[in-house]
């Protein structure tokens, strides 16, 4: 296990130390925990933890050999990751490539409607994640007018990867979260997890749902869910 320092922050999915290894830089730790604010729920399940560690891992380092800079360095076994020191940016970053939860309940589109392009949403991270637009963004300086093109050329970028990897697994990706911060040098990377717990996965034959959908529904059991997007990635990529 890497060696921790004090406490940076504590979430309810992770909490990030110090290194007490290395200066500048931090551990990052998945607990087993599960989480839905739309449908008011709360669980420990079991070994989550360490699936959303692995498959953020192999992500991020798909990403990184697709040219795509994370603040990832290295993980274990444990369900920790080694990552770089970022200035979060208080976005969360979401691209649907078909209509499925809130879009659906917000707007007249029906569930499984594909969208091409993709559509792009920038949501607060405070209270409820207000969406913002570009007027909000520069308003409540949260990103300069470059850094909101660099964000929404990253998504597109990072979504059609992803989509891609996602496909040669026999899986659509739906949709899915991530979130940017800054490097020292004022850079904008990705950063926090690319998991399933930020993401809808469906089978692309049957369309079952292979993601957190199962928590929020009480529709399967969310480990074996993550287990098999692991072992899907890991067959195809390997």
């Amino acid at each position: 296990m890497y060696q921790t320092g004090r406490l940076h922050t504590c979430g309810k999915s992770k909490t990030i130390h110090y290194s007490a290894e290395k200066d500048n830089q931090f551990v990052v730790s998945f607990l087993d925990s599960a989480t839905s604010y739309t449908y008011k729920k709360n669980a420990l399940v079991q070994g989550t933890g360490k699936q959303r560690c692995s498959i953020s891992s192999f992500l991020f380092k798909l990403l990184e050999s697709r040219g795509i800079r994370t603040h990832y360095i290295d993980n274990n076994e444990h369900g920790q990751m080694l990552v770089e020191p970022l200035e979060m940016i208080k976005l969360e970053v979401i691209a649907r490539n078909y209509a499925a939860g809130s879009i659906v309940r917000n707007y007249p589109v029906q569930h499984g409607h594909p969208f091409n392009p993709p559509i792009l949403k920038l949501d607060m991270k405070f209270g409820n994640d207000p969406m913002l637009n570009s007027d909000y963004i520069l308003a409540f300086k949260i990103a300069t007018e470059k850094e909101i093109k660099v964000i929404r050329e990253l998504a597109f970028e990072v979504n059609s990867i992803l989509s891609s990897v996602f496909k040669e697994s026999g899986l659509l990706l739906v949709d899915f979260k991530f979130e940017v911060g800054r490097l020292e040098n004022g850079d904008i990377i990705v950063g926090d997890e690319i998991s399933p717990d930020g993401m809808r996965l469906w089978d692309s034959e049957t369309l079952e749902s292979i993601d957190k959908d199962v928590f929020r529904f009480g529709t399967g059991d969310l480990f074996e869910k993550y287990q098999e997007v692991s072992s899907r990635l890991m067959e195809e990529l390997v």
